[in-house]
């Protein structure tokens, strides 16, 4: 059910503002300024919004509807809450804070209690202050009781307070004034003060001005005695009276004066206008019985009396439900308030007057104009939908509503217009004239009574002008030659000739890669009269290249061309091949040759020149080393790689080899276009001489990229890339590698070629060592120094062996002789005959002149005398005086029982174990015997000495 505030011209109801929001309680604020920005909301929305149950909501929402700040509306059954903009009349408390809120001031203040407040002594007055900051600005703002309120400024606990507001802000200040016991009962006048001349100096500061009433003690005893009344009947917000418009609603009201002197009583309604309500009194009688009139009602102590109160809502009352106060005031003491409320429901009338007004009722093209005027006589909102629409079932006009949707106050008035345009289709027009029906039903979208829904309209349609009937005529003249030229045209006309409409190739690109044929389009009209049609390619030289080629169209279309041709008004052929295919230019001619005796000039059409590209040529997009520089990478030795495998004592203590990376060379990246062209590619290396140092490798494309290929190279972007290609190219130099595309079609005049930049590997030092030098079999390192016995005049070879591992291009030389030998080898050094001392030195020298070397000292010394024991062929040792291993002089010739020398066995074991020991442990074994079993004769007078003799290498 709708609830509306009553017509303020009617009941006194007054616009809300933001001042009857504010004195609101907390509670209520929350919910009509929630209403206020969000419309239409139902109880259990609101109740979560306010964060409160749904039951205390509802009672806050029946005393608002009550006192008009909100609507309540059914929509589709479910009550739905709406802002309303009028309410009842306000209490003077409500004028005062309108007052303080007037428009155009940036600070507005709220006093509460706002006029004269009684209180006892010992009570503590409250005075409530709420300032809104309403400026463009924000404020420091100032409140407190004026010194001039000496006694309340006094008995205030804190007089002073200040408030910092941003704009639109608002705050409350709590005045808290303790009144003493010994207050002197009376009237106390006190000013309260709003500033903030920082911020709004021309507009503060504001001031409230009030009294405070301190009541005797005796107060609370007179109360018992205060006069009451009470309301029949009796109504509460659930159940209100009910009252129609215009007809009065009789209460009674009973007053019972409980003091104890005579008063009289005066009834009032403040929340009504004057026009509402009225109040009878009981008549009165005069000492000598003359009946008058009473302005009030007078009694005595204890009695009780009537006073009638007639309340008539005014006919254009809203319906809703009021709760006017009622007031009794005591003559004997005005300052006393009793109230009370008496709650009211008047009831709807449902009374909407409708009229359908005509504009523009008769017309020949434009349209109708018509008027739907809307009048809400009733005391309720109506929301009236529209709907206009043809009242014969045709569909002749189109129905043009604005509004559709029309809501009307109580009181309002509305008009929606109406267009209704004929069809615009010419022959749909009567020729005489037609009258067109429409109606135009209302529907209350609230399902309130409408006394008609239905309202019928009339439209008069004008007949076609005169005019138009001699079109008529004219058009059946127009008809008649229409058909001799019909007749003629299918009987005695000539037979027309077959015309060349169009002729042109299907494309305007061909490539001899797509290995496709030239195709033609041509359109030909009067196909019926083509007998053959000619077709043949010529060079812009005049030389046949294409064709000829002859259709014969005596039967019809024939075989050949029934795919790509269409014969109905014009022959219209669409991709007919040709035996064109090769590159070149061509220029095609179509030649019509019409059917009969008399075929006069040929019909004849050329093409534009139609060019066919030769293969594309790949290119060579990118060709590079992916970096300028390598280094060289070391080989590890063989040897030593099986030496370090060997379990020895020394590599069990040693960290674990890290595997070396794989040594792939020079990598080459390349792109080259139209990969499918490709037949072969050529790949060669040459130094910056132009001496070939990568022979030519041919790759073969013909089938698509080789399977030793597929790991690098890809097609990507109709490219064939390769990256990452190895050449296998190591050893140090600089290269510049030239790569050629052979095509798969033909042999261009130059196949594309491209070289890299110079791509140069450094070399790498490679370290080198002395891994052995021995004499005798025996380590250098280890003996340093040898003494060798030798005989007379005889010269006795000494084997020595060595063996240099790493480096590059290294230079090994065994001095003093016999010079520059091989990495590895071994020699006989013949030594003197004459005891000597001489050094032998092997020394190494790589690339870049570092050397390392390794040295052996062999002493030759004589014989002792001969003596009686046998002498043994060599020394173990530590059986000289120095400690040096000495060699004993061989045996003579011939001698087979010292054919082979051999070691005494150590006297004692040896302090440090040998480097090279035998698998038994003995020491090494003396210097052998040459071939033959002989040792060497001594060198002739014409023999070289040693160091001149050639080395013997094994």
């Amino acid at each position: 059910m709708n609830s509306n505030p009553s017509n303020p011209s009617a009941n006194g109801g007054k616009t809300i503002n933001i001042a009857d929001i504010l004195a609101l309680p907390e509670r209520q604020r929350q919910i009509v300024l929630f209403i206020r920005r969000e419309e239409g909301h139902t109880l259990p929305e609101i109740a979560d919004h306010i964060n409160e149950n749904e039951q205390a909501i509802a009672i806050e929402l029946d005393e608002l509807v009550q006192e008009g700040f909100v609507r309540e509306m059914e929509v589709e059954g479910i009550p739905r809450y709406y802002r309303s903009e009028m309410r009842r009349q306000g209490s003077p408390f409500s004028e005062m804070i309108q007052q303080a809120l007037t428009p155009g001031k940036p600070l507005s203040m709220i006093v509460n209690p706002s006029g004269d407040a009684p209180i006892t002594p010992g009570s503590t007055f409250e005075l409530c202050v709420t300032i809104t900051n309403e400026g463009n600005q924000s404020a420091l703002i100032e409140i407190y009781i004026d010194e001039t309120s000496q006694f309340l400024h006094q008995w205030c606990i804190s007089p002073y307070e200040r408030l910092a507001l941003g704009q639109g802000q608002s705050s409350e200040v709590v005045f808290q004034i303790p009144i003493p016991l010994d207050a002197t009962p009376g009237t106390y006048n006190y000013l309260l003060m709003v500033d903030a001349q920082q911020h709004y100096p021309e507009d503060t500061p504001i001031q409230h001005q009030a009294r405070l009433q301190v009541l005797p003690f005796v107060q609370e005893a007179i109360r018992v005695n205060d006069p009451t009344f009470s309301l029949l009947p009796i109504t509460s917000s659930a159940v209100p009276a009910v009252v129609q418009p215009g007809e009065p609603l009789e209460v009674q009201v009973l007053v019972h004066n409980r003091s104890d002197r005579v008063d009289q009583f005066r009834l009032t309604c403040p929340d009504l206008a004057p026009i509402w309500y009225r109040v009878i009194y009981p008549e009165g009688y005069t000492d000598t019985g003359v009946v008058r009139v009473m302005d009030g009602l007078e009694l005595n102590p204890g009695e009780k009396g009537l006073i009638q109160l007639i309340i008539t809502p005014p006919v254009d009352t809203w319906a809703t439900i009021y709760s006017p106060t009622v007031r009794l005031y005591s003559l004997n003491n005005p300052d006393l308030v009793l109230l009370d409320a008496i709650y009211l429901q008047v009831m709807p009338i449902y009374l909407l007057t409708v009229e359908l007004v005509t504009l523009v009722g008769k017309v020949s093209h434009q349209s109708g104009v018509f008027e739907l005027q809307l009048y809400n006589g009733g005391n309720i909102t109506r929301d009236i939908a529209l709907i206009a629409k043809s009242a014969d079932g045709d569909d002749l006009c189109t129905y043009t509503l604005i509004p559709t949707q029309v809501r009307l106050a109580p009181g309002g008035y509305a008009i929606a217009n109406l267009e209704v345009q004929p069809s615009q289709k010419w022959w749909r027009r009567p020729f005489y004239g037609r009258v067109l029906n429409f109606v135009i039903e209302i529907e209350d979208l609230q399902q309130f009574p409408l006394l008609n829904n239905r309202f019928q309209g009339t439209l008069i349609w004008e007949g076609r002008p005169w005019w138009q009937f001699l079109l008529v005529i004219l058009g059946i003249v127009g008809l008649i030659g229409a058909l001799i030229f019909l007749l003629w045209f299918l009987f005695f006309r000539p037979k027309p000739r077959p015309e060349i409409v169009e002729f042109a190739p299907a494309g305007k690109n061909y490539s001899a890669a797509d290995q496709e044929n030239v195709r033609l389009n041509w359109e030909i009209t009067n196909p019926k009269r083509i007998q053959t049609i000619k077709i043949q390619g010529v060079s812009p030289d005049g030389v046949v290249t294409s064709g000829p080629i002859a259709y014969n169209f005596s039967q019809g279309i024939p075989n050949e061309l029934e795919r790509f041709c269409t014969a109905d008004e014009i022959l219209n052929c669409q991709n007919v091949p040709t035996d064109a295919r090769e590159p070149g230019d061509y220029v095609f001619e179509l030649t019509v040759i019409p059917q009969g005796k008399k075929r006069g000039e040929l019909e004849e059409l050329q093409t534009n020149t139609v060019k066919i590209t030769p293969f594309p040529i790949p290119e060579i997009e990118e060709f590079a080393s992916t970096q300028p520089v390598y280094q060289e990478v070391i080989q590890p030795n063989p040897e030593a790689a099986d030496q370090e495998a060997s379990p020895t004592a020394n590599q069990n203590n040693s960290p674990e080899a890290q595997p070396q990376p794989e040594n792939l060379g020079i990598l080459l990246n390349w792109t080259i276009s139209h990969p499918e062209q490709i037949r072969l590619l050529k790949l060669v290396g040459r130094n910056p001489e132009g001496i070939v140092t990568f022979p030519m490798q041919s790759i073969d494309f013909s089938q698509g990229i080789p399977q030793p290929l597929q790991e690098s190279c890809e097609i990507q972007n109709e490219a064939l890339v390769c990256m990452n290609l190895a050449t296998g190219v190591r050893q140090p130099g600089t290269y510049i590698f030239e790569l050629t595309v052979v095509p798969q079609q033909g042999e261009p005049e130059e196949l594309p070629t491209q070289k890299t930049d110079p791509i140069k590997i450094e070399a790498q030092p490679v370290p080198f060592d002395i891994v052995e030098f021995t004499v005798n079999g025996i380590e250098t390192l280890t003996r340093p120094k040898f003494v060798v016995q030798i005989s007379e005049d005889e010269s006795i070879p000494v084997p020595l062996s060595w063996k240099v591992e790493g480096g590059r291009e290294l230079k090994v030389e065994l001095l003093p002789a016999p010079g520059t030998v091989p990495r590895e080898g071994t020699v006989p050094y013949p030594l003197s005959p004459e005891p000597s001392t001489e050094t032998i030195t092997l020394q190494v020298t790589n690339e870049a002149g570092e050397q390392k070397s390794r040295s052996v000292t062999i002493e030759t010394i004589q014989p002792p005398p001969p003596e009686p024991v046998e002498m043994t062929p060599l020394s173990p040792p530590g059986d000289t005086a120095n400690g040096l291993p000495t060699f004993d002089p061989p045996p003579p010739p011939g001698d087979a029982s010292a054919s082979q020398m051999q070691t005494p066995p150590s006297p004692s074991p040896s302090p440090s174990p040998s480097p090279r020991t035998t698998p038994s442990g003995t020491e090494p074994t003396p210097l052998p015997l040459p071939p033959g079993g002989s040792p060497p004769l001594p060198p002739g007078a014409d023999s070289p000495p040693p160091a001149e003799l050639p080395p013997k290498f094994r």
